[in-house]
């Protein structure tokens, strides 16, 4: 891969493309539903976890020095956490009482994502500490979590489908 294009798909075009995402579906929400409001709670367990989770995957086409790429992962993801769970959780409105716990959820989502976060740095600092190849390493923690964050994803939103909202 061509070095500029692998500095241009980096951990900061895997947020983008997640917070546009994010916008599209909390802008679908408008006026709010139940049903819209569940699926966007839903999505909050699931972007945060997926953002991180391929954000540590550009480490293997990463041009260059890998602690320079790491301290930009986590730079990426930490705005990245922050603007994606704040365009969320903004889309969500209950017109009631319910309100007061989507700021916990906001707080958990960050905290869910950054907690993801250090365990992915944890590990790869091990890995290019102990100079072993993390290629393989990388390549499953993708293919394995991305995989099952994406059915969750799928199952989660497909059951919140057929809620109605109360009149």
């Amino acid at each position: 891969m061509n070095r500029n294009v692998a500095n241009l798909v980096g951990p900061e075009l895997i947020w983008l493309v997640l917070t546009l995402l994010t916008a599209f579906l909390a802008a679908r929400n408008q006026p709010t539903t139940e049903a819209g409001n569940d699926q966007l709670l839903t999505l909050g367990w699931l972007f945060p976890l997926l953002g991180v989770s391929l954000s540590f995957t550009s480490l293997a086409w990463a041009p260059g020095n890998s602690w320079w790429w790491l301290l930009r992962i986590g730079l990426a993801c930490g705005i990245g956490l922050v603007f994606l769970v704040t365009k969320l959780v903004g889309g969500i409105d209950y017109h009631d009482s319910r309100n007061s716990g989507v700021g916990t959820a906001y707080i958990m989502y960050i905290i869910f994502g950054l907690m993801e976060l250090f365990l992915g740095i944890f590990v790869a600092v091990f890995f290019l500490l102990t100079r072993w190849s993390f290629l393989p390493v990388v390549k499953w923690f993708a293919i394995i979590v991305c995989g099952l964050t994406v059915f969750w994803g799928i199952i989660s939103w497909l059951a919140s489908f057929g809620k109605q909202t109360p009149s």
